[in-house]
């Protein structure tokens, strides 16, 4: 079989790395085709020329995310300039499945003349139901967790077309790596270190871990291990350091920037927990890669991470937004040596048994069924968002 993989490319991009480790795992069963996605909208052109080398393969797999194509305002998406142009099998990769009312920030939304203009628009059900569930119904859809797989099949979705795979946890590159000369430059030894693993956005939590922190014993030094991935980040993490110096942790909080992978080994290997304290989230790396290293983690009460602890991983659970819950769950793990270490060789043994070939079998069997459900159509049309 042959697959060709429409993705983002590039280091700094999550995706990039998630469908990176997929295809990797995949080439064991298949040849893959990575077909990069140049991120915004694009004109006409570019799209007929990329469908070329789609449509030579068996079957399409595409990684949706909202901003390659342009985002979700009206008229700014060419999601669709690509979409009609693919005449094999499709399956696509939901990384976002956040309704509307949630992309626009409604809730958060304090001037008075933009709350107005995004209410219209989620007045508008053709323009809602094009990027809430449009895209997901055109073939088969691969979401990360159920609540996902169970929000899309409210908005209509065919669930019998909704296949849930979480993302395979990616195992140690540099298992051997003690991380001594990080601990060294930022004098960690006798600290208990809590690191945040993963590009710094928005969603994940920070401005609750530094509350958190002020609850914490002095010896508690945090480590954001990652850096911003674009401009919008880059002036988000000039607002945590401003936060960090008025709440004065300075000396208890280190951002580490952009990392390779020996470095995330090294991180890996000084942290005594690492947490995941998002605010929202469909799936993340920055807990797949800590319990491929076997850590031990704590993450807030996200679908993403209860499903993953539902699985099998030994993840320790707060509620989200609870800085207070946060700390005590920290405070747990360093009073509580030996959970510590349980937890460690659990996360180690469930990284074995869900590794990225384990995602990948999975995901050829949801190519096999697209083949199969054009070839008992018997030909494959796509008129309004919907497979006919």
């Amino acid at each position: 079989m042959k697959v060709a993989m429409l993705t983002s490319v590039g280091d700094r991009c999550g995706i990039a790395a998630y469908t990176a480790s997929l295809v990797r795992a995949l080439e064991e069963f298949a040849e893959v085709d990575v077909v990069p996605i140049l991120v915004g909208k694009q004109e006409l052109p570019h799209y007929v020329e990329q469908a070329e080398r789609l449509n030579s393969a068996d079957v399409v797999h595409v990684q949706h995310e909202h901003s390659f194509w342009g985002g979700i305002l009206p008229g700014k998406s060419a999601f669709w300039n690509m979409r009609y142009l693919i005449k094999q099998p499709l399956v696509v990769t939901a990384h976002t499945t956040t309704s509307l009312a949630d992309l626009l920030k409604v809730k958060s939304e304090k001037r008075l003349p933009h709350l107005i203009a995004k209410k219209l628009l989620l007045m508008r059900k053709g323009y809602r139901d094009s990027v809430e569930t449009a895209p997901f119904i055109t073939g088969r859809t691969i979401v990360h967790t159920k609540a996902a797989a169970l929000e899309l099949a409210d908005r209509g979705a065919n669930p019998a077309h909704l296949h849930v795979i979480p993302a395979g946890i990616p195992l140690p590159e540099f298992p051997d790596e003690t991380g001594d000369d990080f601990r060294t430059k930022h004098k960690l030894n006798g600290k208990f270190v809590v690191s945040l693993f993963g590009f710094i956005a928005v969603n994940k939590g920070y401005e609750l871990l530094f509350k958190s922190l002020k609850r914490l014993p002095e010896n508690v030094v945090a480590v954001i291990a990652g850096g911003p991935r674009t401009p919008e980040d880059d002036t988000y993490v000039k607002g945590l350091e401003e936060a960090i110096a008025e709440l004065g942790l300075k000396d208890r909080v280190i951002i580490t920037g952009y990392l390779p992978d020996r470095d995330v080994a090294g991180i890996m290997a000084v942290s005594d927990v690492v947490i995941a304290p998002h605010l929202y989230a469909t799936g993340s790396y920055s807990i797949t890669v800590p319990v491929g290293y076997g850590k031990a983690v704590i993450a807030s009460d996200m679908a993403c991470f209860t499903e993953m602890r539902n699985l099998g991983a030994n993840i320790s659970i707060f509620h989200s937004n609870d800085a207070e819950a946060l700390a005590k769950s920290v405070l747990l793990l360093m009073d509580n040596t030996q959970l510590r270490k349980t937890m460690e060789a659990n996360n180690h043994n469930f990284a074995q048994s869900h590794s990225w070939r384990v995602a990948a079998k999975a995901t050829m069997l949801v190519y096999a069924e697209s083949i199969l459900d054009v070839e008992r159509l018997g030909h494959h049309k796509v008129v309004g968002g919907h497979q006919s």
